[in-house]
């Protein structure tokens, strides 16, 4: 087969892969268990030539133990470069920059940010603060980011989720914080987290160019997935909604649904 030939086969085939980009928590998982139906619906796609990202807000986890946790409850090998989270947008935006950082968040997300050679230090010190989300909200430390905002601190936040989804109820989430230090300053934290801007130019970076979002937030991931001129779909198996479904190209009830809509 001649050259011409075989570049053009090879495009057909990268335009016949269909690209999924799914969220996590609420949609493929809650806490620790895998939600019903989801594994077989992943080994269908994946074996009928569907390329799948996962893409969160969640970073409480680093992407490396999110492709831990992925790897154990779908039983397969996960590329972590189809793990897609606020952090690699962090990291492209400050690898191994001379920036003193404080750090409002877990454990894991405060060693995360260590390890890409940024510097933790108390909050006099910091150039940057960086809001995060904690099992509980600590009123007296939101107390001290909002004063030292007004002082002029540059702050940036991993996501305006408001709420956060476990096995048995949601739970405040990183937007919750965020909006209350944004309501009480009157300000516009930069959020780095779907479907915001910083996201948005990461994706289209990589040329990532998904075809379909799935989520089970509107404001998150229906958002991004228009935003970005891709398929949305929201799937009914996650948080309360306060933004209408509606925006929403196709609605389902849960992720083991969408075979039967993502056409070929």
């Amino acid at each position: 087969m001649k050259q011409m030939e075989l570049q053009l086969v090879f495009c057909l085939w990268r335009k016949s892969v269909i690209k999924i980009a799914t969220d996590l928590d609420g949609t493929i998982y809650k806490g620790t268990k895998l939600i019903e139906g989801v594994k077989e619906t992943y080994e269908h796609l994946v074996n009928n030539n569907n390329e799948i990202f996962f893409i969160t807000n969640n970073s409480s986890q680093t992407p490396y133990q999110i492709k831990e946790k992925l790897e154990q409850l779908l039983e397969c090998e996960i590329d972590i470069k189809k793990i897609i989270t606020p952090l690699n947008i962090l990291k492209k935006m400050y690898l191994n920059q001379e920036i003193n950082i404080y750090v409002y968040g877990s454990p894991n997300l405060q060693q995360f940010v260590k390890s890409i050679n940024l510097s933790i230090t108390n909050i006099d010190q910091a150039e940057i603060i960086l809001i995060g989300r904690k099992p509980k909200l600590d009123i007296s430390e939101i107390n001290l980011i909002k004063n030292s905002i007004k002082s002029g601190k540059k702050v940036l936040c991993l996501n305006k989720d408001i709420t956060f989804p476990t096995e048995k109820k949601d739970l405040p989430g990183n937007g919750a914080v965020v909006k209350m230090i944004e309501d009480d300053l009157k300000i516009n934290i930069t959020s780095l987290g779907k479907p915001d801007i910083h996201f948005i130019n990461y994706c289209s970076d990589f040329n990532y160019n998904f075809d379909y979002v799935i989520g089970d937030r509107v404001d998150t991931d229906i958002f991004f997935g228009n935003k970005i001129n891709a398929t949305s779909i929201l799937v009914e198996s996650g948080v309360k909604n306060y933004e209408s479904s509606n925006f929403a190209d196709i609605k389902v009830k849960s992720f083991s649904d969408i075979v039967t809509v993502i056409s070929r």
